[in-house]
């Protein structure tokens, strides 16, 4: 049985005190393995910032992902749930764990279920297997939005999608990933460049993204080879791990004049960051990436494809844009980038104002409070 992670959950409230003279409780449902996706990073971060004085925390995890209906996880946090009494049960995602989350509240009778939405299933094309594909579109997620009392989104272009136009009174808004401006961003670069082998004159690129033919590395790749022969030797840093790591090492091996790293899922991505030179984010379709944030808050340049919450972000500068799946354009913006100390510091110095104007940590648990207090007041 998947039972719910609640070793690290803060503190369960008495559920024979009255709401009126606590903090409200709120429920924060997450799934998946620390470093390994974007909406468990954003529950840590919640829970760790200044909303915990403010409302009454309670976790509701599963460290892996469910291939069903699993009923035993659902008795489990129904049980959670009658017991803490949460105003709000906040969901995050529509696929099968978010379904699991929501048919849970409902359930356990729990009056207010806000789902945001970080991702569809209806976007992927490689799954492998078709017919979950169909389930999890036609099935899972509608139902998970159905359930909801409440729906946010993380970026403007998810909140304008078709499959979410029905929901009327439901949306709540925008809530936008949001990422701590680390006040040194380069603090750790010497160190850690020394620990990658890197010289001073090296240039180095990093992808961070699940490994997954979905975030682009085929075109990455191709494109990587049509890059003209390099002044300075050249390395891209790959961090993430996912079920297309093989396919995608033999894709980016043997590439001449590029030395390709596979780093596996790293909990100190920051560390990495700020041993880099240039972010490249060639997916083929995203809402709003944590990883990119990150990048553009350590004053990386960014080279990411036009697609989704990615143009929203850079539309203010910090990076080129590229159409997805066109290598020879990925191509040609990275060579303009790799060859100019000088124009990567001064896009890199853009980005990081624009994180920290839009998409900075405090800016997300605004959001994220204004959104909490409407939802519970009603």
């Amino acid at each position: 049985m998947q039972r719910p992670d609640v070793r690290d959950t803060w503190r369960v409230p008495d559920a024979g005190r009255s709401h009126a003279v606590s903090r409200p409780v709120i429920v924060q449902h997450s799934a998946g393995a620390p470093g390994a996706n974007g909406p468990l990073t954003a529950v840590q971060r919640v829970l760790a910032s200044s909303l915990a004085e403010r409302y009454e925390f309670v976790r509701m995890h599963q460290s892996a992902g469910n291939g069903g209906l699993n009923v035993p996880l659902l008795r489990e946090w129904v049980r959670l749930l009658r017991r803490v009494r949460p105003a709000l049960v906040h969901v995050r995602g529509l696929q099968n764990e978010g379904l699991h989350g929501v048919l849970a509240a409902r359930l356990a009778g729990c009056p207010r279920v806000l789902v945001t939405v970080h991702g569809t299933v209806r976007d992927l094309r490689q799954t492998g297997r078709p017919w979950r594909r169909q389930l999890l579109v036609h099935g899972a997620e509608p139902a998970t939005l159905r359930l909801a009392t409440h729906v946010g989104t993380v970026c403007e272009y998810a909140a304008g999608r078709g499959f979410l136009s029905g929901l009327g009174g439901k949306f709540v808004g925008v809530i936008p990933n949001g990422v701590p401006l680390p006040a040194h961003p380069r603090a750790a670069r010497a160190r850690v460049r020394a620990e990658l082998r890197l010289g001073p004159d090296d240039v180095a690129m990093i992808v961070v993204s699940r490994l997954t033919w979905e975030k682009g590395y085929r075109v990455l790749a191709d494109a990587l080879r049509r890059l003209p022969p390099p002044a300075t030797r050249r390395v891209l840093l790959v961090v993430g791990d996912g079920p297309d790591r093989d396919g995608i090492a033999a894709a980016l091996a043997g590439i001449g004049g590029v030395e390709v790293r596979l780093l596996g899922n790293r909990l100190d991505v920051p560390d990495l960051l700020a041993a880099a030179d240039l972010f490249v984010f060639p997916t083929l379709h995203e809402n709003l990436s944590n990883a990119l944030l990150e990048a553009m808050a350590h004053g990386l340049p960014v080279v990411a494809s036009a697609v989704g919450g990615n143009v929203e972000v850079l539309r203010s500068g910090g990076g080129r844009l590229v159409p997805a799946r066109d290598p020879e354009a990925l191509a040609g913006a990275l060579s303009l980038l790799l060859d100019d100390p000088a124009e990567r510091r001064q896009v890199g110095e853009v980005g990081r104002t624009v994180v920290a104007e839009g998409y900075s940590l405090d800016a997300m648990l605004g959001a994220l409070d204004r959104v909490y207090q409407r939802i519970i007041t009603e």
